[in-house]
């Protein structure tokens, strides 16, 4: 026991030196190290008086670290957007060099395992030593020169993240949950799932209120994979301009990615909302969409029970909302009410968010949905921690033309729960 505390207390001195992109995730990381010393102090508790003396010794180290971590937590480095920039781009550069050492610098491991990734807190570098895993603990890992992909610092994926989402319309409207594993199940209970019943005697059978059974859904994790064509150019720039364009590069596919799987997804492998299975429908009644009227949208929204809808929003493309604008009362006063005061625009009280790729008005088929009314907190959107870089020869593009690659993967898992009477999409019986 006095052995795994002391590789714990080494952890613990390992504190992050080159700092944080933000305060938040400078926040998260403390907490994780006071929950470590927390678990320190319960085991020293649970020690026999004739380990007194490396007790008060063990107590006196952890009374420093707590001082030195407090210190830390109410001042910590935060990075600049430059040096966040140059510190992504030095460990593209050492995954793609194959350096271990500006890797294990940047906190960046290896990831040797094809179906369970690493966890990045299990594996570090040590000067001298290499990289050092749990198993067994503190032994080198031995020859990585054949490993060649890495994940990259946690933090500087939260930090590529909280960029991706500002591309993404859904990102930070759908309920997002942490995945540990491929697969979770989520319970979720359908409206009415408590029955009443009146004793109207004494004596009478107690057939009593009972729950309805718990509906029981799988939210699954794949593995998204995108590449990047790499140019002789990129090993000349500086290292913040590389992370600058994978930065660019990544947020840009991938919250265009994010919305298709949370919207129109075809079971591929996932199934976007509008089209899900037993989501509601209502006909415009117009044969064009050119000719939908303000009415669609609330006889529409009347489909979903209130105590829903206080929730839902309408996601549309903004060629539609443009026919929406253009909607009068009767006193030839807008109905239409825009954004103002940094309040989201709505459409029959209701806020909407336009997203492009939804159907505009050009492409709408022929009963085919077009718009969606919903809570976007219906849809699941499972994040299991880790992002994979790799030097990637791997394509008939670097076979045929010797084209290579940066390879980026990413994991996660997309689900739709509850639409029927909770999601109402808009179609039109005729074509364009």
């Amino acid at each position: 026991m006095l052995k795994r505390l002391k590789e714990l207390l080494s952890a613990m001195k390992r504190i992050e030196k080159d700092g944080f992109p933000d305060e938040s995730d400078a926040a998260i990381y403390f907490e994780e190290k006071e929950e470590v010393l927390e678990e320190i102090g319960k085991v020293l508790g649970e020690f026999e008086t004739n380990y007194s003396e490396e007790i008060e010794a063990l107590k006196a180290t952890i009374k420093t670290l707590r001082d030195n971590l407090k210190n830390q937590a109410d001042s910590p480095r935060i990075l600049t957007t430059d040096e966040f920039y140059l510190n992504l781009g030095k460990t593209i550069a050492g995954v793609w060099m194959k350096n271990q050492q500006i890797l294990g610098e940047l906190n960046a491991v290896p990831n040797f395992k094809s179906e369970s990734w690493v966890n990045p807190k299990d594996v570090h570098w040590e000067v001298g030593k290499g990289w050092v895993g749990k198993a067994p603990l503190d032994t080198p890992m031995g020859d990585m020169a054949t490993n060649d992909q890495y994940l990259i610092n946690p933090i500087y994926e939260n930090k590529i993240m909280t960029e991706a989402a500002r591309k993404s319309v859904m990102m930070n409207l759908v309920t997002n949950r942490p995945m540990s594993g491929p697969s979770v199940f989520l319970s979720q209970r359908t409206r009415g799932g408590v029955i009443l019943s009146w004793l109207t005697s004494y004596g009478q059978e107690i057939t009593g209120s009972k729950p309805e059974m718990e509906q029981r859904v799988e939210l699954k994790a794949y593995t998204l994979a995108g590449f990047i064509p790499w140019y002789d150019e990129f090993e000349e720039d500086i290292f913040a301009d590389l992370g600058r364009m994978f930065v660019e590069e990544f947020i840009e596919a991938y919250g265009r990615e994010f919305d298709t799987q949370c919207l129109i997804a075809d079971a591929a492998p996932y199934t976007g909302a509008l089209k899900a299975a037993g989501v509601e429908s209502h006909m415009i009644k117009s044969s064009s969409i050119y000719g939908i009227s303000f009415l669609d949208f609330r006889e529409a929204s009347l489909k979903v029970p209130s105590t829903e809808r206080r929730d839902c929003a309408w996601f549309i493309n903004e060629t539609v909302l443009s026919r929406v604008t253009s909607e009068r009362d009767t006193e030839g006063r807008p109905i239409w009410r825009g954004p103002n005061d940094g309040k989201p625009g709505r459409i029959d009280g209701y806020p909407y968010h336009e997203c492009d790729i939804l159907p505009a008005t050009g492409e709408n088929i022929k009963n085919a949905p077009f718009a969606i009314f919903m809570n976007p907190k219906r849809i699941k959107h499972g994040n299991r921690k880790g992002m994979e870089l790799k030097r990637f020869d791997g394509t008939t593009e670097s076979l045929k033309y010797g084209e290579i690659f940066l390879r980026f993967r990413k994991r996660d898992g997309f689900l739709v729960t509850r639409p029927k009477k909770n999601m109402v999409v808009l179609k039109c019986k005729g074509g364009n």
